[in-house]
Formats: C-alpha cells, sequence, structure tokens
C-alpha cells in the first residue's frame, strides 16, 4: 500500500492528465467545423446545432455518472473509460473526412461519443481529489484545473498544424490514439484506489443511503445549479462568438490570435489561485467574488470598443476570474455535502448546471443573432445573465460542512 503522500501525488498527476485529455477536446468541433464547412459544404447552422446537441448529451448524462460511482465506488474504471470513449470519437471524426458519402453519419456518431465522454471526467476527478485530500481539495481542485487549462489552450495550435501537414484524417486518428492510451495510462496510474470492490449489497444499500441524502441536500443544490446555469449561459454564450467579435473590432486575424492567447493563458494561473482561496476562505466567498467581478469586467470590455490595449486586458482578467469553476464550483460542493454522495452532486452542477446552461447560452445567442441583432448587441444583452447570476448569491449556503460528514 503506497504512502498518504504517494496516493496524493499519484491521485494528482493522473488525475491532472485526465483533466488534461478531456479538456483538450473542449474546442475541437469548433475547429473542425472550419473543415466540415470548407470542404463538405455543410452549413454553421447544421454545425451549430450539432454542437448543442453534444453540449445537451454531456450535461444531462454527468448526474448519472456521478450517481453509478457513488453506489460503485468505480471512479477509477469510469474516468479511464471516459477517456477513452473520447479517442473512440476523434477516430469516427478521422473516418467522417475520409469519405464525402459517410460525412455526415460518421460525424454524428463521432458528436454522440464526445457527448457521452466528455460527461465523465469533471464529477469523477472531483470526486477522486475530494477522497484523497480531504479538507484541502479545493487546492488540489486548482492546481487539477490548471492541467485542464493547458489542454483546452492547446488543441488548435496541434491540431490545425497536424492537419494541415498530413491532413485531417491522420491527425485524428493521432489524436484518438493519445486518448485511448492516456485512458490506459489512468486507470493504472490510478490503481490504488482498487474501486469495484464493492458487493452487490453494500451497492444496493449505498443507493438507498445516497438517494436519502440527496434529498436532504436537494434545496441548496438546486438554487446551486440554478445560478451556474445562468452564469454559464452568459459565460459560454459569449465565449462561442468572441473570436467574431474580436475580428469585427480589430479587422486582424493575428490580433484575434494573440489576444485569446494571452486571455486563456491566465485560467492556468486563476485555477490554483481560487481553488486555494476556496480552501481558505469557503466556497461561497470565491464563487461571490468570481461572479461579481466576472460581470463587472465583462462590462469593461464590452466599454473599450476597438481599443485593443484595453480590450486584451480587460479580457484576460475577465478569463482569470471566470474559468475557474472547477475549483471554485466542485470545491465548494465537496464543503457543502457529505463524500459519499459529492460525484452525484458533481454531476449535476458541473453537468446540469454549467454544461447544459452552456447549451442554452449558445441557443439563446444563435437565437438573437437569427433575429436580426448585432453580435455586440447580442454580447450585451447576454450581460444580463451575468447579472442574473449574482442575485442567487444569498440563498447558497455558507456554512461549511465537515467533509467526514
Amino acid at each position: 500500500m503506497p504512502s498518504a503522500g504517494s496516493r496524493r501525488l499519484r491521485a494528482l498527476a493522473f488525475t491532472s492528465l485526465g483533466h488534461f485529455s478531456n479538456d483538450f477536446t473542449t474546442l475541437l468541433f469548433s475547429v473542425l467545423i472550419i473543415y466540415y464547412n470548407k470542404e463538405f459544404g455543410l452549413s454553421l447552422a447544421l454545425l451549430g446545432a450539432v454542437a448543442i446537441a453534444y453540449n445537451i448529451i454531456s450535461g444531462f448524462l454527468s448526474t448519472p455518472v456521478g450517481r453509478l460511482a457513488d453506489r460503485t465506488m468505480m471512479h477509477r474504471t469510469l474516468m479511464a473509460a471516459g477517456i477513452a470513449v473520447l479517442g473512440v470519437s476523434m477516430i469516427l471524426f478521422a473516418v467522417s473526412f475520409a469519405s464525402g458519402t459517410y460525412v455526415i453519419p460518421a460525424m454524428i456518431a463521432a458528436v454522440i461519443l464526445l457527448g457521452i465522454g466528455e460527461a465523465f471526467y469533471h464529477p469523477l476527478g472531483a470526486a477522486v481529489l475530494n477522497r484523497i485530500y480531504s479538507g484541502r481539495s479545493a487546492s488540489a481542485l486548482g492546481i487539477n484545473g490548471s492541467f485542464g487549462s493547458v489542454g483546452r489552450s492547446l488543441l488548435p495550435i496541434v491540431l490545425i498544424p497536424l492537419i494541415l501537414s498530413i491532413g485531417e484524417f491522420y491527425a485524428l486518428l493521432i489524436l484518438g490514439a493519445y486518448a485511448i492510451l492516456a485512458g490506459a495510462a489512468i486507470f493504472l496510474g490510478l490503481g490504488f484506489l482498487k474501486d469495484g470492490e464493492v458487493r452487490m449489497a453494500d451497492t444496493v444499500r449505498k443507493a438507498a443511503n445516497n438517494k436519502q441524502a440527496i434529498k436532504r441536500y436537494r434545496p441548496a443544490l438546486a438554487v446551486l445549479v440554478a445560478m451556474v446555469f445562468v452564469r454559464a449561459m452568459f459565460l459560454l454564450g459569449t465565449t462561442t462568438y468572441i473570436s467574431e467579435y474580436l475580428l469585427i473590432q480589430s479587422g486582424s486575424e493575428i490580433i484575434v490570435g494573440y489576444v485569446l492567447t494571452i486571455s486563456f493563458i491566465t485560467a492556468i494561473i486563476g485555477q490554483p489561485v481560487f481553488g486555494k482561496l476556496t480552501d481558505m476562505y469557503g466556497g461561497k466567498v470565491t464563487i461571490g467574488i468570481t461572479t461579481v467581478f466576472s460581470a463587472l469586467l465583462f462590462f469593461l470590455f464590452m466599454l473599450s470598443g476597438s481599443n485593443m490595449v484595453l480590450i486584451t486586458l480587460f479580457y484576460a482578467v475577465f478569463i482569470f476570474l471566470s474559468f475557474t469553476g472547477f475549483p471554485v464550483l466542485l470545491g465548494y460542493v465537496n464543503q457543502i455535502v457529505p463524500r459519499d454522495i459529492t460525484t452525484t452532486a458533481h454531476g449535476m452542477v458541473w453537468g446540469i448546471g454549467n454544461t447544459i446552461g452552456g447549451a442554452a447560452g449558445i441557443a439563446v445567442m444563435s437565437l438573437l443573432l437569427f433575429l436580426g441583432l448585432s453580435l455586440a448587441d447580442t454580447m450585451w444583452a447576454m450581460l444580463v445573465f451575468a447579472v442574473a447570476s449574482i442575485f442567487f448569491l444569498p440563498f447558497i449556503p455558507g456554512r461549511r460542512r465537515s467533509v467526514a460528514q
């Protein structure tokens, strides 16, 4: 049996590999949209609907995955399986580019698996770190989350050059093979967790106990999920269209690339910073800080007009504050619910709140643009959701509960 220090190090290392590999796919379909439109003439409306669909699949599956993990304690196996499913998804995306005849069915199959695969990591990774780090889990979540930010940032600068050099088919095959190997590495690296050793009688008992516990904490979780849902509508809706907005303001694709790179790098720093603050001062405080000041920074960003220096400054600080959901939200969940139901609660907050909320935000922005609003006016309109999320803050619980409860 490895020592406590070794267990913590291995848990952090291999869950971080999982977060990196999972978030590496976050912008995958957004990048592939360029090539589906250019090479096969698929409409942006169709591709936008597909993007919303896989977010909905991921969001609705996160809670059942969390519930299954809480009942069976098979966090290691489920996490590895989720990453491997993402690998299979990328291989199917590769197949979709091999023949124009099968592009749509292969793409749809790939998107379904992408949504399924992305449902696994966030509730499972947060639960494993809560299980190993106990009261200091938010700090570990922050470090872990920074690896997710690195993965999200790297995908475009890895995939696009690969496509330009060897084509979509082989580029996506390489990434798919990587994800499957990463899943195997996670399964082996987290072997000390010894999941799957729960007897059937224990599984039935845990299911009944967890059902009662979820019922007890449902009011607090419902308020939190509602707040996260509204906040995610604003955050993911505006993020989806930010490249086009920056292009309108700057008139240069190169400048857009610089602004986005500089801005999203700040999330790598922001996640451990706010994870530590969550441990020190409690999740309600850090949720309040990030929610209120995110709205303020986006307001200043929109006021910047075409001043690219101010745009870069305000958007970078906005990303620093906003892309902290993993350590702040899930660290807060670890503080307010018993450990036996944390994975289920993570799935509710991340899946329904963050992922489904984000899909709803994309849909609202798409509708407003369809109705004829300019992109700038639509961005201003989405700020309403950022402000609305602030009004939920007084209603989320502030008392920290023992993680051993």
